[in-house]
């Protein structure tokens, strides 16, 4: 399966996510839904400062939007930016991010990220 076929199947078609992306740690961005306009600084940025405390002070920057850092650890994110929420997991080598709005559940797209995520993790990425 491509990294396209991921987002689009694993994540997207799911219905738990409006759309996603899977990028590397050095930034590079792998596959993102077509709406999404990530950039690898954006996706450096949140890679390098994960589990600190740069987020709670900065917000989270995707896409040229900021979200409300509402938190995370060593491996997830969480933000939210209006109708808008972002849950992120981090793997050995890539960020899984998924984005989706109101009336979806930040719950749904947490499990469907998260899940990708440790499969992922299974197969050394």
């Amino acid at each position: 399966m491509s990294w396209d076929q991921y987002v689009s199947k694993q994540l997207v078609e799911s219905g738990n996510v409006k759309m996603g992306a899977i990028c590397g740690l050095d930034g590079s961005v792998w596959a993102v839904s077509p709406e999404l306009k990530i950039t690898p600084e954006e996706v450096k940025t949140i890679t390098t400062h994960f589990g600190s405390d740069h987020f709670s002070i900065n917000g989270l920057m995707l896409s040229g939007e900021r979200y409300v850092y509402l938190g995370g650890d060593e491996g997830t994110l969480r933000g939210k930016k209006g109708k808008k929420f972002v849950h992120m997991t981090k793997t050995n080598t890539a960020l899984i991010i998924g984005i989706s709005e109101e009336p979806g559940q930040p719950g749904p797209c947490a499990c469907t990220v998260e899940a990708l995520g440790d499969y992922l993790k299974g197969l050394n990425y």
